[in-house]
């Protein structure tokens, strides 16, 4: 019903990627900020992620030579050199829940790079897609950094070479340019068909959990 309650509710018929291009980086920046200045939204993205992951992605087989194998690429398959398979994975469900989505980008290694299996796996923000890249293509279209083909498959995505969002000195702005999606992860939750970008869980809950942790600051300097 159309009433004094429902005056000021409004809801547009905006199709998901429309609604998610205008609000992505905003909800982006409020949830990173949430989460690394309040105790409530810290908790709920450490809680989340434990219990998404749990022990793992673990691999099991009878053959010795492969679980030796297994054993010592989970030690170095991180391309940064900062965590092992289990912590990426920690990593990876930390970001969709923080960012709303993740990019993990296969880096084939050289034999001599002392990797084996030949390959590492490096975890980026959702920043690293070019937004800009949107619109029609020759051989497809593209939305929001992601490049399609003409019946709708991805064909790649359009990465930046650097977080645009750090100052690196020296250096200018980063350029992007297209990675083949066989070579490129994109994990987010899928809430609307035709959904291509991923939104912070924390979305809904925002302001309440600002305000309340507001109201309690302010109990206790009036206490």
């Amino acid at each position: 019903r159309s009433t004094r309650r429902t005056s000021g509710w409004l809801a547009q018929g905006t199709g998901p990627n429309a609604e998610i291009a205008a609000a992505a980086p905003r909800l982006r920046n409020r949830s990173r900020d949430l989460v690394r200045n309040n105790a409530f939204a810290a908790r709920a993205i450490a809680a989340i992620a434990q219990n998404a992951v749990g022990t793992g992605i673990v691999a099991r087989t009878p053959a010795r030579q492969v679980v030796e194998a297994w054993r010592k690429w989970i030690e170095v398959c991180d391309a940064d050199g900062a965590l092992d398979w289990y912590g990426i994975q920690t990593l990876v469900a930390r970001a969709v829940v923080e960012s709303g989505e993740c990019l993990v980008r296969f880096r084939p290694r050289r034999q001599d790079d002392g990797v084996w299996p030949p390959l590492q796996l490096q975890v980026l923000e959702p920043d690293y897609l070019d937004a800009s890249k949107s619109g029609q293509t020759d051989t497809g279209y593209m939305i929001d950094g992601i490049q399609y083909d003409r019946i709708g498959r991805r064909v790649g995505y359009w990465l930046y070479s650097s977080h645009p969002g750090e100052r690196l000195i020296g250096a200018g702005a980063p350029t992007s340019s297209l990675v083949p999606a066989s070579e490129v992860l994109h994990v987010y939750r899928k809430d609307r068909p035709g959904q291509e970008r991923g939104v912070p869980w924390l979305a809904p809950v925002m302001m309440r959990i600002r305000d309340l942790d507001d109201y309690e600051e302010a109990e206790l300097v009036r206490k």
